[in-house]
This record gives structure tokens, sequence and C-alpha cells, in this order.
């Protein structure tokens, strides 16, 4: 019993070595096909190489102020007596923005006239005597030459002539002030119409904002209405510095806004900041945009495109197919007759959106775009529409079959 026993275990431990003789690798039950040199083929997707125009481009966001902006305010204190202008006016250079109250000043003006008139009747009256004292000076001198006045009426005369010199002085010097007291007083009654002037530019501008109103109190330099000129804006955009130093005065620019769709407009890079924002690491550049038509607005939000440079006639691949292998930049390079993928370094030269220019070296073909994480150089590939390679010969039958419990992992 103790035999048969222990033939019968033998039995089970020999069998149980044959069919583990036979059973397949976890290796080799993924797909159960491999490429020619027994490696697993990769299934990629691929894009051919094309060859076109490339350019080098900067796309940014940003927003659009006036190029010239001012406040109108009154140089002297009063009420606002009329108010000739409204938001969204149009005015003209020169034109009369409003009026203050000036009854005051007026009055003013013509009691500085009045002592103008004093002053010059003082100037008149002093004038006359001093030729008076003049007269009698000579007089006394003549006299005392002919023995008939004492030395001491010839030195009361020059004293008294003297006397009327410095008086009249005095009197042109209050003419002089009093004038001046007029222009002044003139001026601040010119002063009670408010203008809006400016340099340069021409054409007309607007009136972006109203502070007051008529009757309201103000003081000297508070603002009563802001006028812009939107005919010429400025688009101001913050570049970071790898985009800075590319950009330059002149460059043109092309600007869209979500407000005007299917409108681009053309500006030039105006100013460009000569430093950096140390909180942002960004700087300002400003775009000069004519707005003839008056369509856009300060305040809009706008995207802007520079151009910096443009290659044609180049080798162009999908930015998808760029992959790094020790530490340099390439793709795989699709070698169809073969079902392998060779691993090419190249330089790469303008990016534009999802397409890369492969500056150096040449070449051509179709490259891997998916599935290039899984590949090395010479891996073989599975294409797409094309059949798998067949599996070596050594390999055949070492797969389970169909039957019951042989399905393929």
């Amino acid at each position: 019993m103790n035999r048969f026993a222990l033939t019968f275990i033998s039995g089970i431990i020999l069998a149980w070595l044959l069919v583990s003789q036979f059973q397949p690798s976890a290796s080799n039950t993924v797909s159960g096909r491999r490429g020619p040199g027994g490696a697993m083929a990769v299934a990629v997707e691929i894009e051919p190489l094309k060859i076109g125009s490339l350019v080098d481009e900067g796309r940014f966001v940003g927003s659009i102020e006036a190029t010239s902006k001012f406040m109108v305010a009154p140089k002297i204190s009063g009420r606002i007596k009329k108010l000739f202008v409204d938001i969204g006016d149009t005015i003209d250079n020169g034109a009369t923005i409003a009026t203050l109250d000036d009854e005051e000043m007026l009055l003013a003006v013509k009691q500085a006239e009045a002592d103008l008139e004093i002053a010059r009747a003082n100037l008149n009256e002093s004038a006359g005597l001093l030729e008076i004292s003049q007269r009698e000076l000579d007089r006394v001198k003549t006299m005392r030459q002919q023995k008939v006045s004492s030395e001491v009426e010839v030195e009361n005369a020059q004293a008294a002539h003297k006397t009327r010199q410095a008086r009249h002085q005095v009197n042109k010097a209050l003419l002089s002030q009093k004038e001046a007291a007029l222009e002044t007083t003139k001026l601040k009654l010119a002063y009670a119409r408010v203008d809006a002037s400016w340099s340069g530019g021409s054409g007309r501008r607007f009136i972006a904002e109203r502070f007051l109103n008529e009757g309201a109190m103000i003081n000297a330099n508070t603002p009563i209405v802001s006028v812009i000129d939107i005919a010429t804006l400025t688009a101001v955009i913050d570049v970071v510095e790898r985009e800075y130093f590319k950009i330059r005065p002149g460059l043109t620019a092309e600007i869209e806004t979500a407000a005007i769709p299917d409108c681009i407009y053309t500006a030039r890079v105006s100013r460009i900041a000569p430093m950096l924002d140390g909180a942002s690491r960004q700087a300002r550049i400003e775009l000069e945009l004519s707005n003839t038509d008056n369509a856009l607005k300060p305040g809009m939000f706008v995207k802007a495109r520079l151009i910096y440079a443009r290659h044609d006639s180049v080798t162009i691949a999908p930015a998808s197919a760029l992959v790094r292998r020790n530490d340099q930049e390439g793709l795989f390079l699709v070698d169809s007759e073969k079902s392998i993928a060779r691993f090419i370094p190249v330089e790469v030269g303008f990016l534009e959106g999802d397409r890369a220019e492969i500056a150096s070296p040449t070449i051509s073909g179709a490259v891997v775009v998916l599935g290039h994480h899984l590949l090395e150089d010479g891996s073989n590939i599975k294409l797409p529409g094309k059949d798998q390679p067949a599996a070596p010969a050594g390999e055949k039958g070492k797969g389970r079959g169909p039957g019951k419990g042989g399905q393929q992992q």
C-alpha cells in the first residue's frame, strides 16, 4: 500500500514537471507577436515632414490707452457759472469749457483802472513840480554868480530840487505798480473763462469725463473735465525677458479685440521700457495704433501678435514629434520598409503653434508623433495600416491554443 502511494505521488510530480516545461512565460503572453529581432513592436502614429514657411512670433494680451489725455481745471477759485460741454462731446483746440462767476473780478478791474489814473495824475503833478524846482535852482545859481544871492539860498534850492526828483521817481514806481495790478486783475478776469488747449496733434478731441456740475464751488487746479484724443491710441502690453530682447522700435504688430471680431488693426512698436519690473519680471511695451474711424476706445482688452522674423522653405515637423534622449533633443524618423524608428538629434529653429522648424540636419520622410515615449533608437514599430511582423519560427507553438484553459493572455 505504501509502495503504491509512493508510485502515485511520483507520477503526479513527473506530470507537473512536464506541463511546466511547456508553459509560456509572462513576457511572451502580452501580444504573442514580436518584431524580426525578437523585440516587441510598438504601435505608433506618424506624420510626414513638410516644407513650408514659419514665423517667429509673440502673442500677448494688453489694453488700449489714450495717447493724449489731460484734465481741464481753472487757475482760480470760484463758482461754476456755465458749463458748455458734457461727456462724449467733441471740442476744438482752444474751446471754452466753462465760465466762473466774474462779478467781483469785474469790480476789481474797475478799481485797478481808477488806481492807475490816480498814479498817472500824481506822476504828472510831480513832473511839473520837478520842472519848477529845476528852473528855481537855475535862477538861484545865476544870481549867485552875480553875487545877488547867498550860498545858503543855492543850497536850499538844490535840496528842494532833489526832493522833487525823489518824489517824481516814487510816482513813476507807483504808476508801474498800478499798471501791473491792472494787468493782474484783467488776467484773473480772463481766467474766469476755462479753455481747453493743447499743442501737437490735429483734429478734434473728446470729453471723456465730467467731474462737476454748474453752480459748484471749485478751488484752483480742481479738474472739471478730462479730454482725450482717440484718433491715435496706444496699445500697452507686458512682455517677459525671453521675448523682451526680440522686440525693437518700429516692429509691426497685429491688434485684435473681441469687441470687434474679424477686424485686424495694424500697429507699430513706438516705445520700449528700459527696465523690467522687479516684481512681475515684465517690461512695458507701447504700440502706436491708428484709429481714424474712432472704433477702438481706451480701456478695451486687446490681443497683439508681433512677428519677429520669417523663415521660408524650411523643414517643418509636428511639435509633438520632439523628444529627448540622453540629454539630446530629437525625433524618431521612420524606416517604413524595416518597420523601425531611428532617433535623429536635431536643432530646432522657430516654433509656431504645433509646428517646429528643423534647422539641422536636413531630413525627410515621416516621424513618430504618438507612442515615442516607448521607443529607443532602432525600436521595432507597428505602422498604421500594416500588419504586425510574423513571429520567429523558434517561438511558434509556445503559446496555448484556444482549447480549455489555454486562452491567450
